[in-house]
């Protein structure tokens, strides 16, 4: 069983939906950011939608950090909350010119100049 800064060590993570270029070539990641999220992301998706059991207190802390979005405490949770944050959709806010109930007004007053 291999560790990584306490987290057991499983195959490489790629998210290649949301990075189809790679964690590296992103710009959201520095290079030691985007290596520890290659070796042990797989592991961090497996906590926190509870595909796996944790082995251990750190990442017995990680679930509990996933569950109760409490803040960061360790570098991993920090990189963690930073995947998260740039893999969730943004919204997206528009202004428009009139409201719903001038529409059908503004129509039919343009109708009358026909």
């Amino acid at each position: 069983m291999d560790l990584l800064y306490g987290f057991v060590k499983t195959s490489n993570f790629y998210d290649d939906l949301n990075f189809p270029q790679g964690f590296n070539r992103s710009g959201h990641f520095t290079i030691q950011e985007a290596e520890l999220l290659t070796a042990i992301g797989k592991r961090l998706f497996q906590l926190e939608h509870q595909l796996a059991e944790p082995k251990n207190h750190t990442e017995e802390n990680f679930v509990i950090m996933c569950q109760t979005k409490r803040e960061a405490e360790t570098r991993i949770e920090s990189l963690w909350h930073k995947y998260k944050s740039v893999t969730q959709g943004r919204r997206l806010h528009t202004l428009t010119g009139c409201t719903p109930g001038n529409v059908g007004n503004t129509f039919n007053e343009l109708e009358g100049n026909y």
